[in-house]
């Protein structure tokens, strides 16, 4: 039995610190008995309130309790988030799961999050016959003043969110008085005292949901952060809760509903990972959107593309000679390991910000991009996803083979260039020696070490989404273009220029700079702890190798089995780049654009068949693509 009649008795004439532990612990055994026989207790001890002698003091000291001014933040604040700010709100759950807390200190609200409630119990909840309903509304139903507090306080808590600047400035208007959240409390306040006015509250409902659409319409265009989206799902959320707290003043209303969305949220509002989970997932949606734009660039569409790519591409490959080159001197002349990683991180991000300002491509780091261009196809049933996928593979080979073609020689080249100015290669022997057989794939970490690679390039690709997104949310290219301060300080041509250059190329930048910095300083800072891990990016693994075959010809100790074993491990280390790069960034996108499951494996069978059908389509262009 979940109470006996002299506890209830003694309920009457209780402390409140006594009545609220009393009903802490009535709830503690309601929700540890098993969900089978919870019906049962619980009609029962109606029954037992209903047989006791001082049975309308017993409900009058319930109502009383339940009646207690924190009541209102239960109904206003049960499973909406206690910041506007997403890091804030994210800091305050950890909290509480961390803290102590006094559960009968008078606040029904703590007392009622502390009794840690489950979907199951809302379930439950949900399931109880009418005529237990009915037996316990009069007891928990909120009064007439706590709707209007709690509604009000929901009206202007949206109010004060949706006229935030950030979020005027996504609409046409900076007229704060046109938007559908400034009159909202006022009109909450006239709706609760009339409810027969309710017909206004749901014309003004749907004007702010209108407003809400315009706002996630113009983040889908023009970009968003994880903030602009936790306030936009803050908002629909306050709205909700407005209409279903007005909803409790009419007659007609099922208020079991509104206790099946209390009892909900209390579940909900402990839960970090829903709310990381919608948010990240709107974010990545813009940053994918970004990076399929840019990977758009990265696919040959007719012979001349293709001709400019592959120039490019070799271009590249000349450049990262000279970034190996860099790198070797670096390692034996600086033993400091931050200056080392330092000088690798710097050394790295020249070349790659010296390949973007060129045009030239390096084919490890299109992967990431193209990816999403790909999911973006799929989601376009007007356009011919086999085609795109043939694209897509067909300029990566021919950039990594021109990546190739341009690393090795332009290697041996400047070798060979040391050795005429300077008597012997740039290597020592054991360099040249090391650089050959760290690429062995078997008897070596080149495997998992180019995953981890690959790891990094698709990381970079995110930098390059999200500062793309940041671009455009923060509108920075018509803000260089139009502010006075610059157009003073550099003049009107340049400010055009410059503001052109951070839309279409700082994105790129920012990428490639990560990528050097994740090169260049991860496996010197993670060896620091112990962890050993080496760089296997296949364009600087290609042009090291040409540095030490060179060597090896020069002084005759070069093998057959070397040249063979190494060779096959520039290839795997191409492959494992370009695939874990591709396959994160696939899969991200997938998730982002909330894909089905059985579409992307439908997809990805029809393309495994094509394949095994004419993989030669996949390597080179037809020749109507010509």
């Amino acid at each position: 039995m979940l109470a006996q009649p002299g506890d209830l008795s003694n309920f009457i004439v209780a402390s409140t610190r006594e009545q609220a532990t009393w009903v802490y612990g009535l709830l503690r055994r309601l929700l540890d008995t098993p969900l089978a026989s919870r019906t049962a207790q619980l009609s029962e001890l109606a029954a037992t309130i209903d047989a006791h002698p001082d049975r309308d003091q017993i409900l009058d000291a319930l109502r009383d309790f339940w009646s207690h001014h924190s009541y209102v933040r239960v109904i206003a604040e049960a499973g909406l988030p206690d910041e506007i700010f997403l890091v804030r709100e994210l800091f305050v759950r950890a909290l509480k799961h961390l803290m102590p807390e006094d559960e009968v200190q008078g606040d029904l609200y703590v007392l009622l999050d502390s009794v840690n409630l489950k979907e199951q119990d809302a379930r439950w909840l949900a399931s109880l016959p009418d005529s237990l309903i009915e037996w316990w509304a009069p007891v928990f139903r909120p009064s007439v003043g706590s709707v209007l507090t709690a509604s009000k306080l929901l009206a202007l808590r949206a109010a004060s969110v949706a006229l935030s600047r950030d979020l005027l400035t996504l609409g046409s208007d900076d007229d704060i008085t046109r938007s559908s959240f400034f009159h909202l409390p006022a009109l909450v306040e006239r709706v609760v005292r009339q409810p027969a006015d309710f017909h206004d509250w749901e014309t003004q409902r749907d004007a702010c949901l209108a407003e809400l659409r315009h706002w996630n319409r113009q983040m889908e265009e023009e970009g968003t952060s994880a903030s602009l989206i936790f306030r936009l799902r803050l908002l629909r959320s306050l709205v909700a809760r407005i209409d279903q707290v007005l909803a409790l003043r009419r007659p007609a209303t099922d208020v079991r509903k509104f206790a099946v969305v209390v009892v909900h949220g209390f579940a909900a509002q402990r839960s970090l990972g829903s709310i990381i989970n919608v948010s990240i997932r709107r974010l990545a949606r813009s940053v994918v959107e970004k990076t399929g734009r840019h990977g758009t660039h990265y696919i040959a569409q007719n012979a001349k593309h293709w001709r400019q790519l592959g120039a490019g591409a070799i271009l590249a490959g000349v450049i990262t000679s000279f970034t190996a080159l860099f790198k070797y001197a670096i390692s034996s002349t600086i033993s400091a390991p931050f200056l080392v990683a330092l000088g690798h991180s710097l050394n790295y991000a020249a070349s790659f910000l010296l390949m973007q300002a060129g045009g030239f491509l390096l084919a490890s780091k299109m992967p990431a991009a193209t990816a999403a261009t790909l999911v973006d196809a799929m989601d376009d049933p007007g356009q011919d996803h086999m085609a795109s996928v043939r694209a897509i593979s067909q300029t990566q080979t021919i950039v990594t083979i021109g990546n190739l073609l341009g690393a090795v020689p332009a290697s041996i080249a400047v070798d060979r260039v040391c050795y005429a100015l300077s008597g012997h290669p740039f290597l020592t022997s054991a360099e040249a020696a090391h650089g050959v057989h760290m690429l062995f794939p078997l008897q070596s970490l080149t495997i998992p070490f180019a995953i981890v690679t690959g790891v990094f390039l698709w990381l970079s690709s995110l930098a390059t989404g999200w500062t793309a997104n940041y671009i455009a949310v923060s509108k920075m290219e018509p803000a260089i273009c139009h502010s006075l301060r610059i157009r003073y300080k550099i003049g009107s041509r340049r400010a055009v220029w410059l503001s052109h250059w951070v839309k279409h190329h700082a994105p790129g930048s920012v990428g490639y700079i990560t990528l050097g910095f994740l090169l260049g300083a991860v496996p010197i800072l993670v060896a620091l702890f112990g962890i050993p891990l080496e760089v296997r990016h296949v364009t600087l693994a290609a042009a090291s190798l040409g540095y030490a075959f060179d060597n090896l010809w020069l002084s005759g100790a070069l093998t057959r089995h070397d040249v063979i074993l190494s060779a096959s491990g520039i290839l795997l280390v191409g492959f494992l780049n370009i695939f874990t790069s591709f396959a994160l960034s696939f899969l991200l996108a997938l998730r982002a654009r909330e894909v089905r499951e059985s579409k992307a494996r439908r997809f990805l069978r029809e393309v495994g068949q094509e394949f095994l059908t004419n993989p030669v389509s996949f390597l080179v262009p037809q020749q109507d693509a010509q």
